[in-house]
């Protein structure tokens, strides 16, 4: 089976860096190379790689905005490149399938390679969107989450008070907006709806629900590190260990 990667950099030598590295891996295949930010939403929406290789510099802007021009698309994996001191990667390197820190050696892209390779072989991406998710809301300077979202009742369309929200869960084509005991159908993708939240107050708990911190009053452990979450109008979801790996650290280390 092989597998497709872009690579964006805003430097030749490191593009032909991992270029030449990526040659030597038999089920890779470089799909294209992008300089900036708005070469990379383009070439990326095209050509849909499975795996981006991406700088967090791009000159005077970043390789988060790429991430941001690429919502509501398929998701590739993102392996962040960047020269940045190993102390400032630690913020994000939980959030993202790798990083290679620069200089990186041949050794360390084939460790890099083989995390990137059992990644795709998973069949469900929903925990690498919620750690992008993560990711992009945790950088200084993005702007507040939405504090209204305008939901669809047959020919309405009204606004809701995001902090209303106590649970988002995937419906086929739609989402299930749980408001206030009440519940609204929005025809938007999980991934998509849940990118409007604010990500420090919403909680990935498994690939088709999304649930307010404060809606959870209870956490039951379950076998083999799971765990039960009693919502507050007495609904029960189970927490995966996938899952429970992405929670904040403040609750992670209390389970």
């Amino acid at each position: 089976m092989s597998h497709t990667a872009v690579i964006v950099d805003d430097e030749p030598p490191a593009r032909a860096k991992l270029a030449r590295f990526l040659d030597e891996i038999d089920d890779f295949r470089l799909v294209g190379e992008a300089a900036s930010v708005e070469e990379a939403i383009a070439l990326a929406s095209t050509a849909t790689p499975d795996v981006l290789y991406l700088d967090v510099q791009l000159g005077a802007r970043s390789g988060f905005e790429v991430i941001d021009g690429l919502r509501g698309q398929a998701s590739p994996l993102i392996v962040f490149t960047t020269a940045y001191s190993e102390h400032a990667v630690r913020a994000f390197e939980v959030q993202a399938i790798d990083y290679l820190l620069k200089p990186f050696d041949r050794e360390r892209f084939r460790h890099s390679i083989e995390r990137t390779r059992a990644a795709l072989l998973k069949p469900d991406r929903g925990d690498v969107d919620e750690r992008i998710r993560r990711l992009l809301a945790a950088l200084p300077g993005r702007p507040p989450a939405t504090s209204r979202i305008l939901v669809r009742d047959g020919d309405r369309a009204f606004f809701i008070d995001s902090e209303s929200i106590e649970k988002v869960s995937a419906a086929g084509n739609y989402v299930e907006v749980q408001a206030g005991g009440k519940v609204h159908l929005v025809r938007e993708t999980l991934a998509n709806f849940v990118a409007q939240l604010d990500a420090g107050e919403f909680l990935r708990v498994h690939r088709s629900h999304v649930v307010r911190m404060g809606f959870i009053v209870e956490l039951r452990p379950l076998f083999h590190g799971d765990y039960e979450l009693v919502l507050r109008d007495g609904q029960v979801l189970t927490l995966s260990r996938r899952y429970k790996a992405l929670l904040p650290d403040r609750i992670r280390q209390r389970l």
